[in-house]
C-alpha cells in the first residue's frame, strides 16, 4: 500500500508528464557523435569530455551505431586495445530509436522493452535529431525510479 507522500509524488509526476508530452520537447539536440573510423580511445575520450553515457555513430549524416558506457566495460573485460580498435568493429549496429513525435511514456516503454538507457531520436531514414537517456525521462516526468519498476 502506498503512503500518502508516495501517492502525491506519483500524482504530481503524472501531471507533469502530461504537460510535457512529446519526446521532441525534452530530447538533447546537441548529440555527441563520432564516425565509424574513429578509435575506441577517441570515442571514450569524447564521452568523458562531454560527460555523456553514450556516443552515437554517424556516417554521411545517418545513424549507423551506438556505443555506451556498458560497452566500454565489456571492451575492457576482454582486453581490447582501445587505441587500435575501430568504432565500426565494436559499435552496436542494431540501434533502438524513437520517432520525435512519440510520447514520453512511449519512449519509456521502448527503453524498458529493449533494456536500453540511451535512446536516439531519429527519422525513418535514420537522420539523427536528438537523444534521450533514462535520466532525462525521469527528470522530465519528475518520477522516482521506483515508479518505473
Amino acid at each position: 500500500m502506498q503512503s500518502k507522500e508516495e501517492s502525491e509524488a506519483r500524482d504530481t509526476g503524472l501531471r507533469n508528464a502530461e504537460l510535457v508530452d512529446k519526446i521532441q520537447e525534452i530530447m538533447v539536440k546537441n548529440v555527441v557523435t563520432t564516425g565509424p573510423e574513429a578509435s575506441l580511445a577517441r570515442a571514450a575520450k569524447l564521452m568523458v569530455e562531454k560527460r555523456v553515457g553514450s556516443i552515437v555513430i554517424v556516417e554521411k549524416g545517418r545513424l549507423v551505431g551506438i556505443i555506451t558506457e556498458s560497452d566500454f566495460m565489456r571492451f575492457a573485460s576482454i582486453g581490447c586495445d582501445m587505441e587500435k580498435a575501430k568504432v565500426r568493429d565494436h559499435m552496436r549496429k542494431r540501434v533502438i530509436t524513437c520517432d520525435p513525435s512519440s510520447s514520453i511514456l512511449g519512449a519509456l516503454m521502448t527503453m524498458k522493452k529493449h533494456k536500453v538507457r540511451h535512446l536516439p531520436i531519429a527519422t525513418k531514414t535514420r537522420k539523427l535529431l536528438g537523444i534521450v537517456s533514462l535520466r532525462d525521462l525521469i527528470a522530465a516526468t519528475q518520477l522516482t525510479s521506483i515508479y518505473l519498476i
